[in-house]
């Protein structure tokens, strides 16, 4: 395991060095792939490392490390378009950490720190995307199991991940959020199929069907109906990730080189708008120093995190598309850098809460407008 300084600077310094040994091993574009292949093994490098489980507590097998130690170690993979942050590893390790049973920890955490276990997200269906509290996928008591009948859909790395992390309802349709429980399902149960959707970043997400699937009820997360709590209290601890300043960095560098070598810049009016791009990936940086302090201060970050992912992705799509809003039609052709990045772009204000969904929480939560 690599040691890891006190000061967060050093090992901001110390995953840069890392990742620029790796670069002839890693695709360009990696960043945006799946969490398979190249992924996998640069996830199971880090494990190695301890470097997954950097912010998890000591007695969990973690480092100990403050929440600015993680935004550091994906910000710079962010930079590099190395990989994303692993879901197991923050989200639904915190969930176990916090909520989990003690064999639950000793079966699920040494795999997650080592990144050899994987996870994917159920949480999302056909008619609860945003609104979760809506969602239909039932899991009945049936003895020391629960009988889980539904399909979960957009379900990301479900094909190559081992667990699935699985929202259903236990209670009545009227229970909404109230009657909803966490259990976590083997993905080679023969009762689960999962189909391929394309989706039109040239990338694969999933329908996940359950016809029946037996789930020990010691693979329940927490108590039953006690779902809703732990899913928002695990967002709020995984919000100062959603947005990578290093990723906008990255794609911002991408413009300025395809403007020098396009004489694009000999514009003023393109100076000027590149210039403010550049502004813009400042506030979201400074923005996103202040989404990890309050973290690391356990104070609310709901409303400032809503923000950022609409500000953040609006400007992914504004790099993207200038080359060819001034003309550069070349950019538009699939295999371009900058085609790839508008396609791409368009799905990132849908995951992880599309852009009506932070709007609502700003107008709501932030201005108080609404019922």
């Amino acid at each position: 395991m690599t040691q890891v300084p006190e000061n967060v600077t050093e090992f901001r310094e110390q995953v840069a060095e890392f990742l620029s040994g790796r670069a002839a091993h890693l695709d360009g574009w990696q960043y945006f792939r799946d969490r398979s292949g190249i992924t996998a093994d640069l996830y199971r490098q880090l494990g190695s490392m301890g470097w997954l489980s950097v912010s998890w507590p000591l007695a969990d097998g973690g480092l100990g490390r403050s929440a600015d130690f993680e935004f550091a170690l994906w910000d710079e993979m962010a930079y590099a378009r190395a990989a994303k942050p692993p879901i197991a590893a923050g989200l639904i390790a915190r969930s176990i950490i916090e909520n989990g049973t003690k064999a639950q920890k000793e079966f699920f955490l040494p795999g997650i720190a080592k990144g050899t276990l994987a996870f994917a997200l159920g949480y999302s269906e056909p008619e609860a995307g945003s609104d979760l509290s809506s969602l239909r996928t039932t899991a009945q008591p049936d003895g020391d199991v629960y009988i889980v009948q539904g399909e979960k859909r957009w379900t990301s790395d479900a094909h190559h991940a081992d667990y699935l992390w699985l929202l259903c309802r236990t209670g009545s349709r009227t229970s909404r959020a109230q009657g909803l429980t966490l259990l976590i399902a083997d993905l080679a149960s023969p009762q689960i199929e999962i189909t391929p959707i394309e989706t039109l970043d040239g990338h694969r997400v999933n329908e996940v069907r359950l016809d029946d699937v037996a789930i020990p009820i010691e693979n329940r997360i927490g108590e039953e109906g006690g779902a809703w709590t732990i899913i928002q209290e695990a967002l709020a601890r995984e919000r100062h990730l959603q947005v990578l300043p290093g990723r906008l960095r990255r794609d911002l560098e991408q413009l300025i080189e395809w403007a020098f070598a396009s004489e694009a810049l000999t514009s003023d009016a393109t100076q000027r708008v590149i210039a403010e791009m550049a502004a813009s990936v400042e506030a979201i940086t400074a923005t996103a120093d202040e989404i990890v302090r309050l973290v690391i201060d356990g104070q609310d970050t709901l409303v400032i995190s809503a923000c950022q992912k609409l500000v953040g992705t609006d400007l992914m799509q504004q790099i993207a598309r200038f080359p060819s809003s001034v003309g550069d039609q070349a950019q538009v052709i699939v295999g371009n850098p900058f085609e790839f990045m508008w396609r791409e772009s368009i799905l990132e204000t849908i995951a992880g809460g599309t852009s009506e969904v932070m709007s609502s929480i700003v107008a709501r939560r932030g201005l108080g407008l609404g019922s």
